[in-house]
């Protein structure tokens, strides 16, 4: 990426730091030479060494309010610390909640909202007052798809004009990286048969993104298909001791309840990096993604411009995706019938589809060119005039 020649920016992001969208972002950032901060509520396990931005994690404590007052303390010293040009809100859960704790009229505000939380606080009143009151501060508001983009506007009221649709994108160095990377060294690799017909789960392994199901679909297709093989991914582990124990009962009774398919069955329980990830969805034939609610997931786009042959649930950010000319296969619920049918008919996408899947992906979800309009974005926002300043709290 090319650096502007106006000059940099002090940005602030208050996001996970754990997530792998808050560190692409963060490190495309520092790259054009702003000054990157993260605020983050949890202090992930990172090679501080390998960032080129600065990380803040919220001072810790086991008694949860008093945490939380330290935390308001800690975050308004920041940013006075940092004085920071525009403060960018990653989710609408610990984050947005702390949000509400930055000062009034400090600097331009913008929220990314993520789609499940915006699905919780469909369910929980006190998330949803959250997420309102998050948004109503923000100047603009950063969801990356469409459907979510009407349900900012519709539910919680966000006039159009402060909302733009920004994907995560695909990182130009998996777009422009070589096609030569040997598959049968990679599968052999995680110990997975070079002859199989590998099935890659590319979300995390957790009740959210319906791994069960997947899991039970599989054995089912496995059944007459003696040549699939199933890849799950653990993702990244919960810092919280509560979500930790919790994902690994998960994992524990996936493993017991697919004893029968261990042999054909791979748990890759360590965090992958973003080219190794890219390169395993290379040497797998399909990928699958079926959450009940989703934006547009940045898993799925480098899926697509892997080769994978993409099983989608059929909610509406997938929708949008076949809309814009993507092809892959929507499967509606009960997803253990149709995903089982679809797994036991399963082959590899044809090279012309291959072909148009990743066109599409490069021409329209290029890293680049995200990183670029959202730093546009941020310009200007700190120019002075009309619509810059942020609403009241």
């Amino acid at each position: 990426m090319t650096r502007s020649s106006a000059p940099p920016l002090r940005l602030l992001l208050l996001a996970p730091a754990g997530s792998a969208h808050t560190r692409r972002w963060a490190d495309a950032l520092a790259a054009l030479g702003h000054a990157v901060t993260v605020c983050s509520w949890h202090d992930p396990d990172l090679d501080r060494s390998a960032t080129t931005w600065r990380l803040s994690s919220a001072p810790a404590g086991a008694w949860w309010p008093w945490r939380v007052l330290r935390a308001t303390g800690w975050l308004r010293r920041e940013v006075r610390r940092t004085r920071p040009d525009v403060i960018h809100v990653h989710s609408l859960g610990v984050h947005g909640a702390l949000s509400l704790a930055l000062p009034t009229r400090t600097a331009p505000l913008l929220v990314t909202p993520w789609g499940s939380e915006l699905r919780a606080a469909d369910r929980h009143p006190g998330r949803a007052l959250v997420a309102r009151l998050a948004l109503h501060r923000a100047a603009r508001v950063l969801p990356t798809s469409r459907e979510v983009a009407a349900k900012v506007a519709n539910r919680y009221r966000i006039t159009r004009s402060r909302i733009t649709v920004l994907s995560w994108g695909v990182p130009d160095a998996l777009l422009d990286g070589s096609d030569g990377t040997d598959a049968r060294l990679t599968r052999a690799r995680f110990g997975i048969a070079a002859d199989a017909t590998v099935v890659l789960s590319v979300r995390t392994t957790s009740p959210v993104y319906r791994t069960q199901e997947i899991l039970d679909a599989f054995a089912h297709a496995a059944k007459v298909r003696p040549d699939l093989h199933l890849v799950l991914l653990t993702g990244h582990q919960p810092a919280k001791p509560g979500p930790a124990r919790a994902q690994q009962h998960y994992l524990a009774t996936l493993r017991a309840g697919a004893a029968h398919l261990a042999d054909r069955i791979t748990v890759i329980d360590q965090l992958l990096g973003q080219a190794e990830l890219f390169a395993l969805m290379r040497a797998s034939e399909v990928a699958v993604s079926v959450p009940h609610a989703d934006q547009r997931s940045s898993s799925v786009l480098e899926a697509a411009a892997a080769g994978c042959r993409l099983l989608l649930a059929d909610i509406p950010p997938y929708r949008e995706l076949v809309a814009d000319g993507l092809h892959a296969d929507l499967l509606p619920d009960p997803l253990h019938t149709t995903l089982a049918d679809t797994l036991t008919a399963a082959a590899p996408l044809p090279s012309a589809e291959r072909a148009a899947n990743r066109e599409l992906i490069s021409r329209t979800e290029r890293g680049s060119v995200q990183v670029a309009q959202l730093e546009r974005l941020y310009r200007d926002m700190t120019r002075p005039g009309p619509g810059t300043r942020q609403d009241p709290a």
